[in-house]
Parts: C-alpha cells; sequence; structure tokens
C-alpha cells in the first residue's frame, strides 16, 4: 500500500473519529483509569478529534492511502515538560497511534512513528517517551524496530 503521512486538518475529524472507535474497543477494558465518562460514540469522537486538531499543544498526524484519499491510521503526540529539578526540560511523547483493521501490517504505524520522531528531533528534542499496554506485541515490536526499549513497569491495584 502506498501512503502519505501529513498534518491532521478539521476535514479529517470523522475518519480520526472512526480510527478512535477502534482504539477505544481494544483499550476499555484495559485500564481503568481511562474509561471515559461517557461511551464513545461517532458524534463525541468527532467532537473529540475535531478538538484534538485544533489544539496548538498535541499534535496529529494522519496517513492517507494515495489511491484512495483515505486516512488509514494516525498518530497523537505532544512535548512534556519535564520537572525543574531534572536536566532534560522537555521531551516528546507518543500518545496514541491507530491504524485501521484493515490496514494493519502495512508498516502505517512505523511510518507515523518515524515522522513524528522526525518532528521531534525538529524541536530539538531528545528523547520520546511511550506508554504501551503488555499485551499489545505489535506496537512493541514496531518500536522495539525504531530503538525504543523498555523502561519501566507500572503496577495498579484497586483499593
Amino acid at each position: 500500500m502506498d501512503f502519505t503521512v501529513r498534518k491532521a486538518i478539521p476535514c479529517d475529524a470523522e475518519t480520526v473519529a472512526r480510527l478512535y472507535l477502534q482504539f477505544w474497543e481494544v483499550h476499555k477494558d484495559i485500564d481503568p483509569l481511562i474509561e471515559l465518562k461517557e461511551s464513545p460514540t461517532r458524534a463525541n469522537q468527532i467532537e473529540e478529534a475535531k478538538k484534538a486538531i485544533r489544539k496548538r499543544t498535541t499534535y496529529i498526524l494522519v496517513a492517507v492511502e494515495k489511491e484512495t484519499n483515505e486516512v488509514v491510521g494516525f498518530i497523537e503526540f505532544l512535548i512534556k515538560k519535564n520537572e525543574d529539578c531534572f536536566k532534560i526540560k522537555e521531551y516528546g511523547y507518543l500518545d496514541a497511534c491507530v491504524t485501521d483493521k484493515k490496514h494493519r501490517r502495512k508498516g502505517v504505524a512505523r511510518e507515523l512513528t518515524k515522522a513524528a520522531i522526525t518532528f521531534f528531533k525538529e524541536k530539538g528534542i531528545t528523547y520520546v517517551r511511550t506508554n504501551i499496554y503488555n499485551g499489545n506485541e505489535p506496537a512493541q515490536k514496531v518500536l522495539q524496530t525504531l530503538g525504543f526499549n523498555p523502561q519501566s513497569t507500572i503496577m495498579m491495584k484497586m483499593v
């Protein structure tokens, strides 16, 4: 599949929302801390996508299939501030990367991640961090091929 990566624009909101719904399908039962107040619907996810695309502190890139002009994936990322006491003041954070179910295993997530890394480099960011759930082996593999290494384990207990 041949695709290009570009910055998301407002007219991408509907497709990004459809991909957000695929994201929530998988993640809703994994982490209670990211459980939404209301169930994700097409309408509320379109609104969330519009907000995310307009935000100046969050960046969204989309992968667009050249032949059909269809958005087949997106990556959402931001620059986070580190605590003042640390030498590294800012770092890149990959928040979410979603590839449409029909287009997985075709290099979409890899290219989106590479584009986000390029963005960070251009901004002078030297470290990039993300959080991947233990069962998400495809994402772990993609990130490891791009030089990411496991750094810590987050543990949780309901009390």
